[in-house]
């Protein structure tokens, strides 16, 4: 049997054979003019898979790269501030030293104490600075709270928590990106050891406190030394503890003063009537320093306890020095880690992307053969069109 084939079969058939070869070249002009060979999930369905994967890591780096921008304008605008803290502090330090000065007049003693007052003022705007989005550096966890003020009686008081802020900067790297401001500037370990001294020196006395340890971190008492010259020119001690006197013998400054868990050594010239107080205190903050240090400065040169405590005052200038010279330090790591990681993602995008090139980017030279060849196909579907239209037996009768 002969199947009847219609005319409207064999033009409906060209038809739809010139519509394909019009969407293949339309194909190879969206890809010469994107220089993309996938566009669509339909053009390499594997390849589309394995591009989307490619993009989503590329994105999620440039996540990472941002946190690390933003941690580290925050850890730079730190480190200058805790340099600025530094500067100031070592200000004080030298200023404190040239209160020690016996030659200096009232007057002169009256002018550093300005000076002193200065600092402590631009001291405190350093410590509560703030980065380029307007939080608090120092606050801990509290970023838009002021974490120091002063009260109705001049003491500095925290207002931040003990916590820090951090930074994801990988998938498993995590960055601290602040410090709290208790830690940095109020829990400074103390130079004298364990204890801090009080001194009720005789005048002309040099006798300063060298250092006071106790192993027992559980006794929390008030110890006292007192010094006293027999008639031979002995220097003897007293030691008592809360009042009570508990050991007492001839002063040797190899030793030092040697009870139970107690161990307290001194230098300087001691007088007859000498007493040093120690009271527990394991670390101390910097703005008691400058309030301390302004208010010796209206003492008499020739009070020798206050002269004493000036001694004291630029041993905690010191400490509080070396002790923000480490936080700088740890923040300088972390700036490191920062710089570190940034350039090992920056890395990582161009081994992305190179492998991205190779799964999405276009060879324009096999493109333009396709399209050529496209085109030539199309070319001859359009005469083969135009010749089946033309088909009909009325064209032969």
């Amino acid at each position: 049997m002969i199947s009847r084939i219609a005319s409207f079969h064999n033009y409906q058939s060209v038809s739809n054979d010139l519509m394909r070869q019009q969407v293949k070249l339309q194909d190879n002009q969206d890809q010469l003019a994107t220089g993309k060979r996938v566009l669509t999930s339909g053009d390499d369905p594997v390849a589309s898979i394995y591009i989307q994967n490619f993009r989503q890591q590329d994105k999620q780096l440039d996540q990472y790269v941002d946190s690390i921008t933003l941690a580290r304008n925050r850890q730079t605008r730190a480190e200058i501030a805790i340099d600025d803290s530094e500067q100031l502090i070592d200000s004080a330090k030298r200023t404190t030293m040239e209160m020690i000065n016996g030659s200096l007049s009232d007057d002169d003693r009256a002018a550093h104490k300005q000076d002193m007052k200065g600092l402590y003022d631009n001291f405190m705007n350093l410590v509560n600075a703030k980065d380029e989005s307007g939080n608090f550096l120092f606050s801990g966890t509290q970023a838009s709270k002021q974490p120091f003020y002063r009260d109705n009686a001049g003491n500095v008081r925290y207002a931040g928590d003990s916590y820090h802020r951090t930074a994801q900067i990988a998938p498993a790297v995590e960055v601290q990106t602040s410090d709290p401001g208790d830690e940095v500037f109020m829990e400074i370990k103390n130079p004298f050891g364990d204890y801090q001294p009080d001194y009720e020196l005789e005048s002309g006395s040099l006798l300063l406190l060298a250092s006071a340890t106790n192993t027992n971190n559980a006794d929390t008492s008030d110890y006292a030394v007192n010094f006293s010259v027999d008639g031979n020119g002995q220097t003897l001690y007293e030691l008592t503890q809360n009042g009570a006197m508990v050991s007492s013998g001839v002063y040797d400054p190899a030793t030092g003063v040697q009870w139970g868990t107690l161990s307290a050594s001194f230098e300087g010239e001691m007088l007859d009537g000498d007493s040093i107080t120690l009271a527990r205190q394991d670390t101390f903050n910097v703005f008691d320093a400058f309030r301390k240090g302004m208010e010796l400065s209206e003492e008499s040169i020739f009070n020798a306890s206050a002269t004493a405590e000036l001694h004291q005052v630029t041993e905690q200038f010191a400490a509080a020095f070396k002790h923000l010279n480490t936080v700088r330090s740890e923040v300088g790591t972390r700036l490191n880690t920062l710089d570190r990681q940034e350039s090992m993602h920056q890395d990582f995008k161009l081994v992305l992307n190179r492998s991205l090139g190779t799964m999405e980017d276009l060879d324009y030279s096999t493109a333009v053969i396709d399209m050529n060849e496209n085109l030539l196909a199309l070319q001859a579907s359009q005469q083969a069109f135009s010749k089946t239209k033309e088909l009909s037996l009325f064209n032969y009768i």
